[in-house]
C-alpha cells in the first residue's frame, strides 16, 4: 500500500524520525490507525523557515508554498519541482473533467504573492490542460477587476466564493449578467447552497463546480464532475489517502455516516504529509469508489445558549434578503457576564436598506430559538445585525477570505 511506503520515506526526516519511534512501521490497516496525528501545529512548528525538520532531503530544486493562515495559523510547505508539477498536473486533469475547452477564456481571479499557490498553480494548470488565460488576480481594485472581466467577457472564472460573491452583489447593481459566462470554477473555501444561488442569479452563469477540494498543505483531494451534485468529490486514490474518522472514537465510518478527514499525501516525498488532521468534515457515498461528500469545517458550530447553532442558520437567514450580500461576519464577545451577538453583512447602499436588518434580526429568531430565548432572558448586553458597504468587511490580506465566525468568549 502507497501509505506504507509514505510512511517509510518519512523515516528520512528528523522530525518524523523522532515522532514515530516506538511506532510500529505499518504492515496493516490496524497498524495504520496506531500511527500518530499531524496537526496544523505540527507544521507550523516544524516547517521552513523555521526548521526543515520535516524535509526526507536537503533543501534544493523545490518551491515554498503557504496556507494563508484563515484557518489558524499559516503553514508552510514544500515540494520538489517534480512533486509541483505532478499536483498541477492532476490539477489539470480537473479541469478537463469540468468540460474546459481549448478556446475556453479564463479569468484567473486568485491572490498572487505571499507564497500562496492559488494564482501561479492555475496557469500551470491551464498549461497542463487547455484555455485561453487571462492573468487579472485579485490583488487589484475589485471595480478595476469587474471592468476587464466586463471588458474580456470569459466563459470560464475561478476564484475564491468571497469574490464571486462580490462580483455578483455588483453585477447586481448593474443589472446585467455576464453574457458569455459558462462555468464558475471555486477553490480555497466551500461555497455554501445560499451563496451560490445569489452568484448564480446574478453572474448569469450555468455550472458552478468546484475547482478541486484542495489545499496548499495538502494538495488536491477531491475532483467533481458537472454531474455531480452539492459538495460531491471523487478521491484521486493514486495521489490521496483519506480516512473519515468517528471524531469521538477516531475510528473509520462507514457510508453515509459523518467524520472528520484525515489526509495522507501519496506523492510528496520531500515534506511527507501523513494523517494530517485537515479541519473538515464528510461523508462517504461510495467507500469503495472513493466517492464522498463535504459538510463544512470541524468546529464550524458553536455553543449559543444551551444548544449548538451553525454558521449555515444564518447563511439560511441572509439568503432570504434578496438586497444583502452573502459576504458576512459574526463576533460572539463576552462582555461581563452577557454577551454580543454582533452580525455584520455587506449591503450596497447601507443606509436604504435598515429595516432588511431589522427584518433579517427577527427572522434569525424565529430560525434560532436560542437567540429569541437568550434575549428574552437578558443574557445577551447586544444582538443586532450591522450593514455595512460592500467590500468593507475585513478580508484576509493574503487569501482575500472572510473570516465568517470570531468568537471572541472565554469558553
Amino acid at each position: 500500500m502507497k501509505e506504507f511506503d509514505i510512511f517509510r520515506e518519512a523515516l528520512k526526516s528528523p522530525y518524523y524520525a523522532e515522532k514515530y519511534k516506538g511506532v510500529k512501521v505499518p504492515e496493516s490497516y490496524e497498524d495504520w490507525l496506531k500511527v500518530p496525528f499531524l496537526t496544523r501545529n505540527d507544521l507550523f512548528q516544524n516547517t521552513y523557515p523555521a526548521s526543515t525538520a520535516m524535509l526526507t532531503a536537503p533543501l534544493e530544486n523545490a518551491i515554498v508554498l503557504s496556507t494563508g493562515g484563515s484557518t489558524g495559523v499559516a503553514r508552510t510547505v514544500v515540494l520538489s519541482n517534480a512533486e509541483w508539477d505532478a499536483f498541477c498536473g492532476k490539477q489539470g486533469e480537473a479541469f478537463l473533467t469540468l468540460g474546459v475547452k481549448p478556446d475556453d477564456v479564463i479569468a484567473n481571479l486568485f491572490v498572487a504573492g505571499h507564497l500562496w499557490p492559488s494564482f501561479i498553480g492555475v496557469h500551470e494548470m491551464i498549461t497542463h490542460s487547455c484555455g485561453v488565460h487571462l492573468p487579472i488576480s485579485s490583488n487589484i481594485p475589485i471595480e478595476d477587476i469587474y471592468k476587464i472581466c466586463r471588458q474580456y467577457e470569459p466563459t470560464v472564472m475561478v476564484s475564491l466564493p468571497t469574490m464571486f460573491v462580490f462580483l455578483a452583489d455588483l453585477a447586481k447593481k448593474e443589472g446585467k449578467p455576464f453574457k458569455n459566462l459558462r462555468l464558475i470554477a471555486y477553490a480555497g473555501e466551500q461555497l455554501s447552497r445560499e451563496a451560490e444561488a445569489h452568484v448564480r442569479k446574478w453572474l448569469g452563469v450555468k455550472y458552478i463546480k468546484a475547482l478541486a477540494y484542495t489545499s496548499s498543505d495538502c494538495g488536491i483531494m477531491g475532483i467533481q464532475t458537472l454531474d455531480d451534485g452539492f459538495g460531491t468529490y471523487h478521491l484521486p486514490q493514486d495521489f490521496q489517502f483519506i480516512e473519515i474518522l468517528n471524531p469521538d472514537t477516531l475510528q473509520p465510518v462507514q457510508n453515509g455516516e459523518f467524520g472528520e478527514i484525515v489526509i495522507t499525501n501519496l506523492v510528496r516525498k520531500l515534506q511527507p504529509i501523513i494523517r494530517y488532521r485537515i479541519g473538515d468534515m464528510a461523508k462517504w457515498i461510495d467507500k469503495e469508489k472513493g466517492v464522498f461528500q463535504l459538510a463544512g469545517r470541524a468546529g464550524e458550530d458553536f455553543k449559543l445558549g444551551g444548544a449548538y447553532v451553525t454558521i449555515g442558520e444564518f447563511e439560511k437567514g441572509i439568503s432570504e434578503f434578496g438586497d444583502l450580500s452573502m459576504n458576512f461576519q459574526l463576533v460572539l464577545e463576552d462582555i461581563g457576564n452577557k454577551m454580543n451577538v454582533i452580525l455584520t453583512v455587506e449591503c450596497d447602499e447601507p443606509e436604504k436598506h435598515q429595516d432588511s436588518a431589522l427584518r433579517l434580526r427577527s427572522r434569525l429568531q424565529e430560525i434560532i430559538k436560542d437567540l429569541k430565548g437568550g434575549e428574552e432572558l437578558g443574557f445577551f448586553n447586544r444582538y443586532e445585525v450591522v450593514l455595512q458597504p460592500l467590500g468593507s468587511l475585513p478580508r484576509n490580506p493574503i487569501t482575500g477570505k472572510i473570516k465568517k465566525i470570531i468568537d471572541k468568549r472565554v469558553l
